[in-house]
């Protein structure tokens, strides 16, 4: 019969076990990864409402211009510029105050519209949506109503197409302040949508509003999500890159540590990572990656031992308040792949669940903004210059925004294997020679 000390010892030895292989988050532990289905790209909704595709926003009463956005830092948002909104960081938030007030999105085009979107913030009250194909004043009364109801919950998502309008005025009237995030116009979904090019349309003068105008994880682009620790449905982890807050992905209940690889689609210069998941403490860390990191095990799973997860260090890493948002600067990284992999601080009872992480490229000086407000005869910027401080002098065009380019890649992305060069040309003809035929002649 053992010992009382040996039976303790024991005892322990077993639970100090079960506590390293129970938590991925520890060293020695290790995460394996299940490969998102391969399909075919989604119908998405693509979201109006941002300066990439040439929307502009008024408030009233006026708020701070678009020099004063402010991006969120780890998990704090100080910003007051309603222009955030448009852009592509869903940390990035507005406040609304309480009683009335109204913002107006505008279009280059009539659009046709299905829904609008965005996290509340704890706001609560009543919201009215109406539209116009013309400019009208705020308070205009020919505005056609075509949405009213109440702000209660955490997302606000109210269908009020289709319908065709290239303005849109959100009248709110709170009797609890928030501040609304993932803020989407959405139009009704095409399949014709998918092969049609929008052109760009940036005109920022604020470089912290430029540089997340466009984000590199949109699903509509090149990227798409490959593997995820774990989850029911497994095809709906796009839903983390799709620029909509309603649709969120979920983890299972028994993952210690759950976390996703994304696909840019190419070699890419990273310098900031945001993402927005369900409200609890912990941590969140930000890998980005040249190459896929850990051993496929068949085709369908990826393994990332403990001494290989222990060798990775992630470009950011922030410690959560509950805040349900994460968002990381650092040095310009190049990379193909990005992975997300959250931490709690203690065990939920509810599966966690990530609703959006974007990716945003980086500039360092010279930068392409710099050398393109100097052709506008505007000073540069430097990249270590991120209090919203606004450029003088003309806009510039956005040029260097355009989907697919991004800052460094003639430096960082690998070189293109060689191509077959131009085709041999043709052998030379060979001589003409006339030789006449003699018919023959009758008698």
């Amino acid at each position: 019969m053992s010992s009382p000390p040996l039976v303790v010892g024991r005892i322990c030895g077993c639970f100090f076990s079960a506590l390293l292989l129970g938590s991925p988050g520890v060293f020695g532990a290790e995460l394996l990864f299940q490969r998102v289905p391969a399909q075919a790209r989604r119908t998405v909704p693509e979201n109006l409402a941002r300066y990439s595709l040439g929307a502009q926003i008024e408030v009233s009463p006026q708020s701070n211009s678009i020099l004063g956005v402010r991006l969120s830092s780890k998990t704090e948002d100080n910003n007051t510029a309603v222009a955030a909104l448009l852009c592509d960081d869903p940390t990035v938030g507005y406040p609304l105050p309480t009683g009335t007030s109204a913002a107006v999105i505008s279009f280059p085009n009539i659009e046709n519209i299905d829904s609008i979107s965005f996290s509340t913030g704890n706001a609560k009250g009543d919201v009215t949506v109406a539209t116009s194909s013309a400019k009208l004043p705020a308070d205009s009364p020919q505005w056609r109503e075509v949405w009213q109801g109440q702000i209660d919950g955490d997302v606000f998502n109210a269908k009020i197409g289709p319908t065709e309008a290239k303005y849109v005025r959100l009248t709110f009237n709170l009797k609890q302040s928030g501040r609304i995030t993932g803020f989407g116009i959405f139009s009704t979904p095409a399949v014709s949508d998918l092969n049609r090019a929008r052109p760009e349309r940036v005109n920022l003068r604020s470089e912290n509003a430029a540089l997340t105008v466009r984000s590199l994880t949109n699903f509509r682009g090149r990227a798409r999500v490959l593997y995820v620790t774990s989850g029911d449905d497994l095809a709906q982890a796009n839903n983390i890159i799709d620029n909509h807050p309603a649709t969120i992905f979920s983890f299972a209940m028994n993952d210690g540590s759950p976390g996703a690889i994304i696909d840019l689609g190419k070699v890419t210069s990273v310098r900031r990572i945001s993402a927005v998941y369900a409200r609890r403490p912990g941590r969140m860390d930000f890998y980005v990656l040249q190459s896929l990191p850990g051993t496929e095990t068949g085709s369908q799973a990826l393994l990332i031992d403990g001494p290989g997860l222990a060798r990775m260090i992630p470009a950011g890493s922030v410690e959560s308040d509950g805040s349900g948002r994460a968002a990381a600067d650092f040095p310009v990284t190049a990379g193909r792949y990005l992975m997300v992999k959250w931490t709690p601080a203690a065990h939920e009872e509810t599966p966690f669940s990530i609703a959006e992480v974007a990716a945003f490229g980086g500039i360092e000086t010279p930068s392409l903004i710099a050398a393109n407000i100097r052709r506008t005869g505007s000073p540069a910027l430097s990249s270590e210059e991120t209090d919203g401080k606004d450029f003088d002098g003309k806009d510039f065009d956005g040029k260097d925004f355009v989907e697919g380019k991004d800052f460094g890649e003639a430096k960082e992305a690998p070189a293109e294997a060689p191509g077959e060069g131009p085709n041999p040309p043709l052998p030379a003809p060979p001589p003409f020679q006339f030789i006449p035929v003699v018919g023959p002649v009758s008698p």
